[in-house]
Formats: C-alpha cells, structure tokens, sequence
C-alpha cells in the first residue's frame, strides 16, 4: 500500500537528509545552488512538504557524500524513547524497592483502600 509522505520512514529519511547536509557542513542554500535550484526546493524536501525522485536524490546524495545506507536507515527508535525507557526503569525500580521494604505495608494498604 502506498504511504504518505509523513510516515514513519518519511520522516526518518527527512532527518537523515538533514543530518548529512549539516554534517557535510552545508546550507540549504548551498546544496540548491549545486543542484541549481532555489533554497525552498531543498526546504521543502527537508519538511516532507515534497518528495524526491530516484534522480534527484542521486544528484543531493553525491552532493551530501554519505553512504546510500544512511539515507534509508528506518530502524531508527522514535525521538525520545531512549530516555522514556531509562526514565521509566528508574521509576519502576524504585518503585519495586519500595513496595519490598517493611515501611510499604502501609503505603499498599493506603493504596488499596483509596480504589
């Protein structure tokens, strides 16, 4: 089935297109004038607002010089789960210590009653 320009993956590959220009150190104005187009061309390639064809992500790939792998690398974990996940096991661990302490019989009592 086809996918919308704001799938997952679309976005992935926006922020990967992204990722390569800033590390090439380039602006979105120089990466349009050696592709001769304007600035907004590449703008809207990198919002998702438009999307590539094989041929023009050719020409911005070997502008960009990374590996064709890097472009299309969609294992990627959505923004911010790393740190959910490790904020959440800190939490859940605590929250274990606690319930296994003699002081907790209370707090689970408390809790029991309040539902």
């Amino acid at each position: 089935m086809f996918k919308s320009i704001h799938s997952r993956e679309a976005k992935i590959f926006c922020k990967n297109l992204i990722a390569a220009r800033k590390d090439a150190d380039l602006t979105q104005f120089e990466v349009a004038m050696r592709l001769g187009q304007p600035q907004s061309y590449i703008s809207k390639i990198e919002s998702g607002e438009r999307r590539l064809d094989v041929i023009e992500f050719w020409r911005i790939y070997k502008i960009l010089g990374k590996s064709f792998e890097f472009f299309f690398h969609f294992d990627e974990k959505p923004e911010g789960s790393e740190k959910r996940s490790k904020t959440l096991k800190a939490a859940s661990g605590k929250r274990k210590k606690s319930l296994l302490s003699p002081k907790s019989s209370e707090s689970i009592l408390l809790f029991v009653i309040h539902f």
